[in-house]
């Protein structure tokens, strides 16, 4: 966490920019305050020196919830500790993933400015600055994988955390509507994508120009985070089976730099792309068959 560029505020509304901060920074880099294992719940996994930061992050209860609580506890709601239950609907607010001092205060939008990832070798939560935001700003981040759903897919699966999105792409104005049609063709995009294979030259072209197209309204709207870098990915490997290897390579780089924008180059996928990028490189420049390493990561999908 860089306190000199981001700042709690009170009551849970949010996390805001003090200064300027640019693309690609990492704003906040954090451990976990809890995971919560349904069977054995308790408050012993909260960081000791951190437990009544958790304790002041707004709960919510919902049916779900509930179910949740009964099918693996075996208890209600009003059967569990009081403790138990502030525990529980905390998390159910405030966790994606689990649960934590700041990044939990970050809300959601849409059209998020930061992306969240968990880094291995530190064994933290990053976030990143995924495009310049301004002093004053708010820092968002999206709940859920909602890049290529609608308006009404994405708030169907939001009720969970009971609000009602109002961001940029789920206002009801012209611009607002006019995100949702983008959003509707990236979602019938992506279900055509689904059902092309990689048999046939065909099918590979098709599918290409799917994610050509796909990559072309995820960069119109702004959503530079690891669903464009999906969709590289989905170019590079298409080219890949087309025998196109310096468009994958280019494809490749741009996997890269979403990579070095949203986790960071100390975050291991980013290392493994490095990597591969250059054995493609090397490659070209020699006139020399691909690494068969890095074909396969290409073609795990």
């Amino acid at each position: 966490m860089k306190n000199n560029e981001t700042e709690k505020k009170t009551r849970d509304v949010g996390v805001f920019a003090k200064a300027n901060i640019p693309r690609d920074t990492r704003v906040i880099s954090e451990q976990a305050l809890l995971e919560v294992d349904l069977e054995t719940v308790t408050l012993n996994t909260i960081v000791p020196a951190f437990e009544q930061s958790y304790l002041e992050l707004h709960g919510y209860v919902n049916d779900l919830l509930k179910l949740a609580v009964k099918y693996e506890i075996g208890k209600s709601w009003q059967e569990l500790l009081e403790l138990h239950r502030k525990v529980l609907s905390i998390y159910a607010a405030n966790a994606f993933g689990c649960a934590f001092f700041l990044g939990s205060r970050i809300d959601h939008s849409c059209v998020p400015n930061v992306n969240f990832a968990f880094n291995e070798l530190l064994k933290e939560e990053t976030f990143h600055v995924i495009r310049d935001i301004m002093a004053g700003e708010e820092l968002t981040v999206m709940y859920i994988d909602g890049i290529n759903r609608t308006q009404s897919q994405r708030q169907a699966e939001l009720d969970k955390w009971g609000f009602q999105c109002t961001c940029p792409a789920c206002e009801n104005t012209a611009q607002g509507r006019q995100r949702d049609r983008k959003r509707t063709e990236l979602f019938i995009l992506d279900q055509e994508l689904v059902t092309t294979c990689f048999r046939t030259e065909e099918s590979c072209r098709r599918g290409l120009q799917i994610v050509q197209r796909m990559t072309a309204i995820q960069k119109s709207e702004g959503l530079v985070n690891r669903q464009l870098r999906i969709s590289y990915y989905n170019a590079a490997r298409y080219c890949l089976k087309l025998k196109e290897h310096k468009m994958a390579l280019l494809w490749a780089e741009k996997v890269l730099d979403v990579d070095l924008c949203c986790v960071g180059e100390d975050h291991p996928e980013y290392k493994k792309v490095l990597v591969i990028a250059e054995e493609m490189r090397n490659s070209l420049r020699t006139s020399e068959p691909f690494n068969e390493s890095s074909l396969e990561w290409f073609m795990r999908g």
